[in-house]
């Protein structure tokens, strides 16, 4: 009887995580990170990059390879978002670039680009242009759009209408959250989460378990397609979240339910490449690379800190080597949709061009070869 017990025990681990790839490839993405800190001006006699510039997507890129660093032990990356934060406080006036007005006079939220480090920043830096990066950010939310029950929109001129749009929490939620932990004031923590309860509310459907990319307050029945990017930007959002949410939190169990509906959502979709398309439910459209990185490491994170089931760890590894299928023979990836509006059509997203190596791909691709590592540490 013992040894029929043991054989079960040995059947039933085997047949759990016997999805799973044993390989975990991490060159190319560490080659990568090297490739991106090498091509970045950190000191102030060098001229700016792409990886220089005020956008939201470098601030993910960094923290990937901040991700990667602190699970490697090496200074090197660990250090890089500060450099490339410190490097922009002093060099901003050198960036010849339309983002360079983003930052000074932003008009729309998704001109965010590094204000959430620059919170982050505030609690080992007194350098005067952090706190001025933060009060123009601040004094456009302050005048920022908003719907009838007080999220957060935009102004879509197709529709003539205000429009709750899925990209926009991940430009609210990380600055929220780190503005919270650095003053003290819990009231910032607060507005992520009710922002987060708010854009679940008006973009999920519980048919498809899939987030919609666009609710309008004019046309609520409008039902925009279920495109990849803009769920992965709910999906980032609500991961960086829980991050900074007390395990004693009231709303915690809240959220962490509505992560599982999202996420669980999201594997029902996964091909079998483990990468996911450019309109979830329509199979015919191309897998996508931004996307596939996106919920790979969320589904990593879930299941690194024990808040997805453990089938997402499985899921999770097939998506990291689902995407290593993208990297091209200059170990840049592959299939990137480029920055995308919104539309009703389904035409208008499988239509929109791929690129290679854009900012959108790269950042999500790190974040998720820093969960791989660490458990491969473990």
């Amino acid at each position: 009887m013992k040894n029929f017990i043991l054989l079960l025990c040995t059947v039933l681990v085997t047949s759990t995580y016997a999805e799973e790839p044993k390989a975990l490839p991490l060159k190319a993405a560490i080659n990568m990170a090297e490739t991106v800190i090498a091509e970045t001006a950190l000191e102030k006699d060098q001229q700016p990059t792409r990886y220089n510039y005020w956008m939201y997507q470098n601030y993910m890129l960094a923290e990937g390879i901040k991700n990667m660093g602190d699970a490697l032990g090496r200074p090197e990356f660990s250090s890089f978002k500060e450099k490339q934060l410190r490097y922009y406080c002093d060099s901003f006036n050198n960036i010849d670039d339309r983002t360079k007005e983003h930052y000074l006079k932003p008009s729309a939220l998704w001109h965010s680009g590094f204000v959430a480090g620059f919170a982050e920043l505030q609690a080992s830096s007194n350098h005067p242009e952090i706190a001025r990066g933060i009060g123009y950010f601040q004094d456009m939310l302050d005048k920022a759009p908003k719907v009838a029950d007080g999220t957060f929109a935009r102004y879509k001129r197709r529709w003539k209408s205000k429009g709750v749009q899925i990209d926009d929490l991940y430009m609210l939620v990380p600055y929220w959250v780190r503005k919270s932990k650095q003053s003290g004031n819990e009231e910032y923590l607060e507005k992520a989460i009710e922002e987060t309860f708010s854009y679940y509310k008006h973009l999920w459907n519980a048919d498809t378990k899939l987030m919609h990319c666009l609710w309008l307050a004019k046309k609520p029945k409008v039902k925009i397609q279920h495109w990849g990017r803009g769920n992965g930007w709910f999906v980032m959002a609500i991961t960086d979240l829980l991050h900074f949410v007390p395990e004693n939190h009231p709303k915690r169990t809240e959220l962490l339910k509505i992560y599982n509906n999202v996420m669980l959502g999201l594997m029902a979709r996964q091909n079998k490449n483990g990468l996911w398309h450019q309109v979830l439910n329509h199979p015919e459209s191309y897998t996508e690379t931004s996307s596939s990185g996106m919920f790979t490491y969320s589904l990593l994170v879930g299941s690194n800190k024990g808040w997805l089931p453990s089938s997402a760890r499985t899921a999770g590894l097939k998506g990291w080597h689902g995407l290593q299928t993208k990297l091209t023979v200059k170990n840049q990836l592959k299939d990137v949709c480029v920055a995308t509006d919104m539309s009703e059509d389904v035409k208008y997203f499988l239509k929109r061009p791929r690129v290679t190596h854009d900012l959108h791909g790269i950042g999500p691709y790190l974040l998720a070869a820093g969960e791989v590592i660490k458990l491969q540490r473990k």
